[in-house]
């Protein structure tokens, strides 16, 4: 009879043991979750950072097009009078 309650003590505590490394692990397992989620809206945040960077750039690059277009149509304006007045001459 006494072996038998050791027994069931033993188990108790076994069965005790488990649980608590259960809450652990399950503690541990929703710290790492907790910290995927904040890795994932960082992750987030960047591409949206990097996305209107992209549409900053986009519009600096047509804007730039834009000038270069126009000086090069000047410069070929202003090289054609010189050439007809070149050879007019």
């Amino acid at each position: 009879m006494k072996s038998d309650k050791l027994e069931l003590i033993a188990e108790l505590n076994k069965s005790n043991d488990q649980a608590i490394r259960a809450i652990e692990l399950q503690a541990l397992v929703e710290e790492e979750a907790n910290q995927l989620k904040l890795t994932i809206q960082a992750a987030e945040m960047n591409k949206q950072a990097l996305q209107q960077e992209v549409q900053n750039l986009t519009g600096v690059i047509e804007c730039l097009r834009h000038i270069t277009v126009k000086s090069v149509d000047k410069f070929l304006n202003r090289l054609k009078l010189d050439l007809n007045l070149f050879i007019g001459e």
